[in-house]
């Protein structure tokens, strides 16, 4: 797809106790699984980082930047937004290894006549799992220069495509080390 896959890598990973993307996932580590599940629908690739402390390893991806400090995943997607290539990027956070390409290939097609396309279930969303437009970052720009980090918020002052009806299952996150323990009993084994 002519889209732009952004990983959202710059979170503070205070319940897992760890940076999230670098905990080890199979033979390689949670940022790379993610990628590597969804990059080959795409015609470019990035991740964002809040600062660069956190990039414990060098990534063969562009890799972009907060602008604002301390100012959460809306700040991650305003970086991906501004650098992308593309109109249309699908984000994802670095701790979402269950979603599958399908999904980012349903919500970047949805989102070519909207601001945004993102997953909901039974009225709850995640603004780290869809896909936006170029048009969505004048609000997220605004919010942020007005200290209002708050992704929801944002989200609900976009022109929307909801998309029902997918596995709620794709939408976990890793947050804690019993999730982490979950995925990892879920995957292959190793040779």
């Amino acid at each position: 797809m002519e889209a732009t896959l952004l990983v959202l890598a710059g979170g503070d990973s205070r319940r897992m106790g760890r940076p999230k993307a670098w905990i080890e996932a199979g033979n390689t580590f949670l940022l790379r699984y993610v990628v590597e599940r969804l990059a080959a629908a795409f015609s470019e690739v990035m991740i964002s980082f809040a600062e660069p402390e956190q990039m414990e390893q060098l990534v063969p991806y562009r890799v972009v930047f907060d602008r604002k400090r301390s100012a959460g995943p809306l700040a991650g997607l305003e970086a991906g937004l501004m650098s992308a290539r593309h109109d249309v990027l699908f984000a994802v956070a670095c701790d979402m290894p269950y979603v599958t390409r399908p999904t980012a290939e349903l919500a970047v097609a949805a989102a070519r006549g909207c601001d945004a396309a993102i997953p909901r279930h039974d009225g709850l969303f995640e603004p780290v799992c869809g896909a936006y437009r170029k048009t969505a970052l004048p609000a997220i720009v605004g919010a942020l220069d007005s200290g209002n980090y708050t992704a929801h918020d944002v989200v609900m002052d976009l022109d929307v495509t909801w998309l029902e009806g997918l596995d709620v299952a794709e939408f976990e996150s890793l947050n804690t080390p019993a999730d982490l323990e979950r995925f990892h009993a879920g995957l292959p084994a190793q040779r």
